[in-house]
């Protein structure tokens, strides 16, 4: 049993985005863009476009795609075409991850 529940617009919120997200995507909204160009950081971002969020309606958003001067290596997402059946896309480039990490420590224990 969880010690803490948490209800309320924000986690709503960030259950819609998640929800309407795609993989290795950072999902922002409107408010997160303005804060980011706020900080004046270099934060790079696209318009992803309307999204409907249920309970919300529809709303612009937008992908948060690095950082000026971040230089470590980002996975690039999957294209992924309409229709697509994308979580065993993902699935298999998980297990592929997976299998080339422990392949690594094996070595390493031999």
């Amino acid at each position: 049993m969880p010690r803490y529940c948490l209800f309320g617009d924000t986690i709503n919120t960030a259950s819609r985005m998640e929800s309407t997200s795609l993989p290795y995507r950072i999902h922002v909204n409107q408010s997160t863009t303005k804060i980011l160009h706020s900080l004046n950081e270099g934060y790079r971002i696209q318009v992803r476009g309307k999204t409907e969020l249920k309970g919300k309606g529809i709303e612009e958003t937008y992908w948060l795609v690095g950082k000026d001067n971040f230089t470590a290596p980002l996975p690039e997402p999957p294209s992924i075409k309409p229709g697509e059946d994308w979580q065993k896309t993902v699935t298999k480039e998980i297990t592929a991850m997976f299998k080339k990490a422990n392949s690594k420590v094996d070595k390493h224990r031999a």
